[in-house]
């Protein structure tokens, strides 16, 4: 359970990585698109579509397994924090597992939206440019694929009691509270 823990950190890490790579990429074309602009008056071409089909969409949508790693999803934890650890840790649970079937089922409703765009080679024109963008609509399952399988770990991890390797900190036996990444998401 530990290796695939590691794998999917890795995988995480990765998917990280291209949504860095393409916060670069933005701001190298978007600063290139301006001074070409404005220097010689030949701006970069479909630039605004680059951006907003590809590389703002990369950002947004591939990292988003990284949130749950990290555990810093929003939590609100008024009453959670008043639960026994026991029922802390069923809480947590159930609120892992209900996260990753809703983040699986929107991963498998976009996967198949994606094949549709592929199926009919979705496009846009713009100053006679013909850019496609299908390919931009497969990020969206791949990115929620990723935080579904990182919430079922979770999940995994907390039911069999195994250690995980996502890299969370042991629980802190003097003050007897969960580490935070048990804390709910």
């Amino acid at each position: 359970m530990h290796a695939l823990g590691r794998l999917l950190a890795w995988i995480v890490a990765a998917s990280t990585m291209v949504g860095a790579a393409a916060v670069i990429l933005m701001m190298l074309q978007i600063v290139a698109d301006v001074l070409l602009k404005n220097l010689i008056n030949a701006p970069i071409p479909a630039t605004s579509l680059i951006v907003s089909h590809y590389y703002m969409v990369i950002v947004a949508y591939l990292p988003v397994a990284l949130s749950e790693k990290l555990n810093s999803h929003i939590s609100v934890e008024i009453v959670f924090r008043h639960f026994s650890e026991r029922w802390q840790k069923f809480v947590i649970g159930i609120v892992w597992l209900v996260s990753a079937l809703v983040a699986g089922g929107i991963a498998h409703r976009l996967w198949f939206e994606a094949l549709k765009k592929l199926a009919v080679e979705a496009n846009v024109l713009e100053s006679g440019l013909k850019i496609f963008i299908w390919p931009s609509y497969f990020v969206l399952p791949l990115g929620f694929g990723l935080f579904a399988l990182v919430l079922l770990y979770r999940f995994a991890c907390s039911v069999t009691g195994l250690a995980s390797g996502l890299g969370e900190t042991p629980v802190d036996a003097e003050s007897k509270q969960l580490p935070a990444s048990h804390e709910p998401t």
